[in-house]
């Protein structure tokens, strides 16, 4: 498979719960076969594999099927690569592919919110209006501290999306720790279709698009919409990536695209592969002003996004420093319907900065309530167009 079809697909991001896992960075590739067993070739590397698995089946009193043995040595390997340093590493059993493979179409069965890792928690970043978690009385902040009534642990974002998500109309209990507070809540799974942005005027004559996330689609809905806004006289963009956790690195090039009609968007390093640099698409919005929003929970395509239009001058940053997730993880199919995920490569902005554990400086810092964020955003962007003097003021 070609570098950019890989990239095509790359997903990067924050996970979402229930809605399916944005976890900071994909790519899915195809065409790989598992190996679990050699031939004693290797050093006897890949002949213990084969030596312990010998044994299993000849001495234990009740031994398991070979399903179940090569699933938990693949689930060993994977935690070992874990361990080693790949906090992203995960094996995927084939319902959890499958679930995984979702994440793409903007459409799924589950709750409704924002999930990521923070500090050794699984917190709630942001609730989606008018699902299930909203109606149950979810916010933002909350922690999980268990799921069905086991305890989370050490499950990561993806994990624990997995174990959220299920069928629509079934049932799923969270624990949640609130202010000190432990409160449980039953939740009845929907479908729910996550639409990838939101955009009106404000009451200024301001252009507004709140982008949820990068699925199929992103830039192509982006650029009608700010062809209409404009359309409309809107004379200036606020693009509001706050809690956004990604989505397609695709889709992270075409959003910036509507903004930056040439030059590099980002760059992209796989192990020990030359550096690949991926441009504008052109026919861009490149003259109006743009004021871009952020937090800590914008992440990896929403990084994409921000620091290409910071390095190239196109956009005053406002809020606060983004998550600084620079890493991409590809999802490799395996030969029984399940995947692994590896981290394979990083990426960076057009001036050759590595957001990867540092995230993106805002222009503006607003280290305040959302209202308040939104608010200075508005003030700085009528201050270009009065001004006069293009994005950057």
């Amino acid at each position: 498979m070609e570098r950019w079809q890989k990239i095509l697909i790359a997903v990067l991001s924050a996970a979402v719960v229930a809605l399916g896992a944005f976890s900071f960075g994909y790519s899915v590739a195809g065409g790989r076969d598992r190996i679990f067993v050699g031939d004693g070739s290797g050093g006897g590397d890949l002949s213990l594999i084969e030596d312990v698995y010998g044994k299993i089946k000849s001495e234990s009193v009740d031994p398991p099927s070979d399903e179940e043995l090569v699933r938990g040595a693949v689930k060993g390997m994977a935690k070992t690569v874990k361990s080693s340093g790949d906090d992203f590493a995960l094996f995927y059993s084939p319902k959890a592919y499958r679930s995984f493979q979702e994440v793409t179409t903007g459409q799924f069965s589950g709750i409704g919110v924002w999930l990521k890792d923070r500090e050794g928690r699984l917190e709630i970043v942001s609730v989606i209006p008018s699902t299930p978690a909203q109606r149950a009385g979810l916010q933002s902040g909350d922690v999980i501290d268990a799921i069905d009534g086991e305890s989370v642990g050490s499950l990561n974002s993806d994990e624990a999306v997995n174990r959220i998500k299920g069928k629509e109309g079934s049932d799923v209990n969270l624990g949640i720790q609130r202010d000190g507070e432990a409160i449980s809540f039953d939740i009845t799974r929907e479908t729910i279709e996550l639409p990838n942005l939101l955009a009106n005027r404000t009451p200024e004559g301001l252009g507004y698009v709140r982008l949820f996330g990068f699925s199929r689609g992103a830039g192509d809905q982006l650029r009608d919409e700010v062809t209409k806004l404009t359309d409309e006289g809107a004379e200036g963009i606020i693009l509001d990536l706050r809690d956004n956790g990604g989505g397609l690195f695709s889709e992270g090039v075409s959003v910036a695209s509507v903004f930056i009609e040439e030059g590099e968007i980002v760059s992209y390093k796989e192990r020990s592969d030359p550096e690949v640099s991926y441009d504008a698409e052109g026919d861009a919005f490149e003259d109006v002003p743009l004021v871009v929003l952020v937090n800590e929970g914008t992440a990896s395509a929403s990084e994409i996004v921000t620091g290409a239009l910071q390095d190239t001058n196109r956009a005053v940053v406002v809020g606060k420093t983004t998550y600084g997730k620079g890493s991409v993880q590809e999802v490799l199919p395996l030969s029984d319907a399940s995947a692994l995920k590896l981290t394979i490569g990083a990426y960076f902005t057009p001036d050759g900065t590595q957001i990867n554990g540092t995230g993106i400086e805002p222009d503006v810092e607003v280290d305040a309530d959302p209202g308040t964020q939104k608010e200075r955003a508005k003030e700085i962007l009528q201050g270009i167009i009065i001004s006069g003097t293009g994005s950057q003021g």
